[in-house]
């Protein structure tokens, strides 16, 4: 068993607020999504600004000051913090309580494109959540540098949405009609729980998107992050031609192509060189889907055209095709394997339960959980994702970043990340080092299977 390891909320005054940390508030915000006002959850500095940029090996010197009316914790997601300030509440600190804040402050690592998000309750369908950077100062490219924040969103209050897929007579209401069989229905496989009102990149859908002024024939570095709470995207570039350069904020060797899988809680640095003149829209398109999001670039007097939020033909289905093809340009040092877990992911969708190696997990009460996963410092740990059930699940590490080194048994010297999606009746194994000692949690990043109990922790002993 495991317990609290005891971040304590702070008041929130002014003499509890080193005078150069910087503010970060959690607040109520509100938007207009297919013309109807939406009250959401935000992360935005003091002067309005969405998410956090720092240089690799800065403090993370944040103040966390709650101003929504319910407690929260924020995940820090990409990061390697110290155990008790990785922001799941009730195991690794308490949660922030109205009008309270929590000072942050460790080495901020590794470089790279990351994220952050609510960790307590359904916070992140409220789109508690932004985008984290963090800039290697060595990197001396010449490039502009645009954010794509992919979401998802639902005027259905999160509480109703799951308390729907737990009555198979409902469920059917909150997966859209059509997928509310396991694995298959209607011949449609089933990828996603949850039709969402709207798909989202930088909170803005297709009707009013987001457009960046570029010069011509910029070289542009995309940093495109799937923030969404329960959809996989393909990330398509339209006409342009882009290099995969990282992935979770990690280099791999470049690849090249014009459309991407970006799974839940995956990132990816695309770069991308413009012609002369145009707009070059960038769509997020829902996986198994028609329904799109995006962005545009524009260069100078460029003639823009709208965009249907519905494309004609559906997206594809997330594989694993260019996870296979990917080799991590830093790979883990040669080492011989330690310890290795087999973590079995299984569903019941009559109850909608999902367990690991059959164990439910509870997350209202994860500090009384047992670990499945109990490694010494030092170690090189592999973990064995093997999913016995119809839907994909991406699966995430806290505190760490894993290298895939297999998939159905063919090893590879694959990516560098921390989120890897692992596809119906596949395996996929990814190794990490055990160097950042606590208590942290692995699991599936589709909220509705985290509440429902896909998750487990990795433990560190003496």
């Amino acid at each position: 068993m495991v317990g609290c390891q005891g971040h304590a909320s702070l008041p929130s005054t002014e003499n509890a607020k080193p005078s150069n940390a910087t503010r970060l508030q959690a607040k109520s915000r509100t938007l207009e999504i297919n013309g109807k006002a939406a009250t959401l959850m935000g992360l935005e500095q003091a002067n309005g600004k969405q998410g956090l940029s720092f240089a690799v090996g800065q403090p993370f010197n944040v103040l966390l000051e709650n101003q929504i009316s319910v407690p929260t914790a924020i995940h820090w997601h990409g990061l390697h913090p110290p155990n008790n300030q990785d922001g799941v509440p009730g195991l690794t600190q308490q949660v922030i309580a109205p009008n309270s804040s929590t000072l942050y402050n460790f080495p901020v690592q590794p470089a790279g494109t990351h994220w952050m998000h609510s960790h307590e309750g359904l916070q992140e369908a409220f789109l508690l959540s932004a985008p984290l950077i963090v800039h290697d100062p060595s990197d001396k490219s010449d490039e502009q540098e645009i954010i794509l924040f992919l979401g998802d969103f639902s005027f259905t209050p999160p509480t109703e949405i799951y308390a729907r897929l737990h009555k198979p007579a409902t469920r059917a209401m909150a997966m859209g009609g059509n997928r509310a069989g396991k694995g298959m229905s209607m011949g449609k496989p089933d990828t996603s729980d949850v039709d969402y009102d709207a798909y989202l990149i930088n909170d803005r859908t297709l009707a009013d998107p987001e457009v960046f002024p570029v010069e011509k024939n910029a070289r542009i570095r995309l940093r495109i992050i799937n923030g969404s709470s329960g959809t996989n995207f393909f990330v398509d570039l339209g006409g342009l031609k882009g290099e995969l350069i990282a992935t979770d904020g990690m280099a791999v060797k470049p690849v090249s192509a014009s459309r991407f899988p970006l799974a839940i809680a995956q990132r990816i640095d695309v770069r991308v060189q413009l012609p002369p003149d145009g707009a070059f829209p960038i769509l997020a398109l829902r996986e198994n889907a028609v329904e799109q999001a995006g962005i545009i670039l524009a260069t100078p007097g460029a003639s823009i055209k709208r965009l249907p939020m519905a494309n004609t033909t559906p997206a594809g289905i997330l594989g694993l095709d260019l996870e296979s093809q990917l080799i991590a340009a830093a790979p883990l040092a040669p080492k011989a394997i330690d310890q290795s877990f087999d973590l079995h992911l299984q569903g019941n969708m009559a109850r909608y339960e999902w367990p690991i190696n059959g164990i439910i997990f509870d997350t209202a009460n994860p500090g009384a959980q047992k670990a499945q996963v109990h490694v010494k410092r030092g170690q090189r740990v592999a973990l064995k994702f093997i999913n016995e059930t119809g839907m994909s699940h991406p699966m995430h590490l806290h505190g760490h970043s894993f290298q895939v080194i297999e998939i159905d048994g063919t090893p590879l010297s694959g990516a560098v990340r921390d989120t890897v999606l692992v596809p119906p009746k596949t395996s996929v194994t990814v190794a990490f080092d055990a160097n950042n000692p606590g208590v942290w949690y692995v699991h599936c990043h589709i909220l509705w299977h985290l509440a429902a109990g896909m998750a487990t922790l990795v433990q560190y002993e003496a």
